[in-house]
C-alpha cells in the first residue's frame, strides 16, 4: 500500500499521518506540506507527464501551497501522480464540496470528521468508492434544485431589500473576488476561467452576493457593493 499526505499544516499533518499508519500499517506513506515539493516531471510533446507516481490513496487539502489559483488535482496529475484522491479540508460548505468533486475528488471530508468515519471515508476511496457527507450532499442537492432556475434569478427584478449598506453577512474571499469581477462586467464563462471555477460555481458564488446584498441583479449588486464599500480596495484582488 502507498500512500500520499499532502498538507501544509504541520500538526494536522501529522494527525493524518496517523490515522492513516493506524488503518495501514505497513503502508509506505509519503507525507508534503507543498504541491512544489512534488518532482519536476517534463511533459512529452502530447502533454502527458514522462513519468508517473502511482499511489493507491492520495489524502489532499485543498487550499495548498503550489496550487494558488489552480486546481491541486490537476498540479498533482501535471507532476505525474495518479491515485484515487480523499480532498480532506477546513472547508465544509457545498460550494467548495461542489468545486472539489468537479476537479476530480472521489471523496470531500472536511476536518471536522470524526476520525472514525475519516478513517472509514478513506478505506472506502482505496478500495475504489467515493465519499461525501450526508450534510453535505444535501446541500448540493438543494444547489442543484436552485440551479435549474439560477440565470432567471440572477437577472430578475424581483425585490430587493430596503437597506442599501453592509451586507446581510460578510462576503467570503471568494465571494469578493466574483464580485469584484463582476464590477468589470465579466460574464460567468469569464470569472470561471480567471478563477479556475466551474462556470456553475460561478453562478452560484453570484446568487450568494445577490442574497447578501439584497440586490436585484448583477448591476443593483456592483452599485450596492460600492456603497458600502466593498469595493474600495483594488481588482486586484479579483487575480487567483
Amino acid at each position: 500500500m502507498k500512500i500520499l499526505v499532502a498538507d501544509d499544516h504541520p500538526l494536522f499533518r501529522d494527525a493524518l499521518e496517523l490515522s492513516v499508519r493506524q488503518a495501514w500499517p505497513d503502508a509506505e506513506i509519503g507525507c508534503i506540506g507543498s504541491l512544489l515539493e512534488l518532482p519536476a516531471v517534463p511533459a512529452s510533446a502530447d502533454g502527458v507527464p514522462a513519468a508517473v507516481f502511482r499511489y493507491d490513496l492520495i489524502v489532499l487539502d485543498w487550499r495548498m501551497p503550489g496550487a494558488e489559483g489552480s486546481n491541486p488535482i490537476g498540479v498533482l496529475r501535471q507532476a505525474g501522480v495518479q491515485g484515487p484522491v480523499a480532498v480532506v479540508t477546513g472547508a465544509e460548505d457545498a460550494l467548495t464540496a461542489l468545486e472539489v468533486l468537479r476537479c476530480g475528488a472521489d471523496a470531500f471530508l472536511p476536518k471536522t470528521t470524526p476520525r472514525r468515519v475519516l478513517a472509514q471515508a478513506l478505506r472506502l476511496v482505496a478500495e475504489g468508492g467515493s465519499f461525501v457527507p450526508k450534510c453535505v450532499a444535501l446541500d448540493l442537492l438543494h444547489m442543484s434544485e436552485l440551479s435549474l432556475d439560477m440565470d432567471e434569478a440572477e437577472e430578475g427584478d424581483g425585490p430587493s431589500l430596503e437597506g442599501e449598506g453592509a451586507p446581510s453577512s460578510p462576503l467570503t474571499d471568494r465571494e469578493q473576488q466574483v464580485l469584484s469581477m463582476l464590477a468589470t462586467g465579466a460574464t460567468n464563462k469569464e470569472i470561471g476561467r480567471h478563477l479556475s471555477l466551474q462556470e456553475v460555481t460561478v453562478k452560484l458564488h453570484t446568487r450568494r452576493i445577490l442574497r447578501k446584498l439584497g440586490a436585484r441583479n448583477r448591476t443593483d449588486a456592483v452599485r450596492r457593493a460600492q456603497q458600502a464599500g466593498l469595493l474600495s480596495r483594488s481588482l486586484d484582488e479579483a487575480s487567483p
